[in-house]
This record gives structure tokens, sequence and C-alpha cells, in this order.
């Protein structure tokens, strides 16, 4: 019969054999709980600075709109370092993809705002809602939510 400590040791052989066998079928993917939450923290940064753009003056909105491109690009490289669930990695590429894109597609309302340009700023506001980057990440937001997703705001906006 073994030794008690033999026996101790073999039982924390099989201990730590089953935690690195456990850790071998880990994908490294968030769980579906967790990536909503990341989601959801990620983009709130994003809301907040789009919200600090309601400013009076094309001077100051040109500061802001590149504060929220920063936002963008920022929870885009984020997002990015994350790996999504495998049911939605398609509509996760997409978001991150569109982020990046609607972070250049400001430069223009940026120039327009610095140059004093009330018509273009006008005229870019007005069509946000059929920008082809906006549009990507809702519709790849909206794919999620149908999925069940909870991703707050970003599939409601």
């Amino acid at each position: 019969m073994p030794s008690i400590a033999k026996r101790r040791s073999f039982a924390a052989l099989l201990a730590v054999s089953g935690a690195l066998l456990a850790g071998c079928g880990d994908d490294g993917a968030l769980t579906k709980v967790e990536y909503e939450e990341k989601v959801r923290s990620t983009y709130a940064e994003v809301q907040e600075a789009f919200a600090r753009t309601n400013v009076p003056l094309l001077e100051e909105l040109a500061v802001r709109l590149e504060d929220a491109q920063d936002a963008l690009r920022a929870a885009a490289d984020e997002l990015e370092g994350v790996e999504p669930p495998e049911e939605v990695e398609t509509e996760h590429t997409e978001v991150v993809a569109g982020l990046r894109a609607y972070a250049e597609d400001l430069n223009r309302l940026r120039n327009a705002a610095e140059q004093g340009d009330e018509r273009t700023v006008e005229e870019f506001n007005a069509r946000i809602a059929t920008n082809r980057s906006v549009e990507q990440i809702a519709e790849a937001a909206e794919r999620m939510k149908f999925k069940g997703y909870d991703l707050g705001p970003i599939a409601e906006e």
C-alpha cells in the first residue's frame, strides 16, 4: 500500500494535470456575458465623447470631434483585442471595422468645423443616419441583438 505522502503527491499531480487539461480546451473567447459587458463599457466611452460634441461654436466642435475620433479608434483597438464568442465573430469584425471607418469619415466634418463651414457641417449631420460606417456598425450590432446579445446602446442607435 502506498504511503500517505505518495497518495497526496499523486492526488496533487492529478489535480494539476486536470487543471492543465481543462485549460487546453479554452479557446480564449469571451463568454456571451463577458462580451456583452465589454461592448457596453467600451461603447459608453464613445457615447461620452460624442455627448461632448454638442457645442455652439464650430472651433470648439472641431476639437471635440477629434476627441470623438480618438474614442472611436480606442474602442476599435480595445474590441479588436478581445476574442468574441464564435457565433458573433463576423459581426464583431464588422463593428470594429465600422468604428475605424467612422473615425475616418469624421475627418470631413472636423475639417469643415475647423474652417467654419457651417453648411458642410449641417449637411454631414443630416446624413449621419445614412453614413455607410454607421450603418455597418448598426447592422452588425442588430444581428448580434437577434442572436440574443444585449449590447446596450450600440444596438439601439
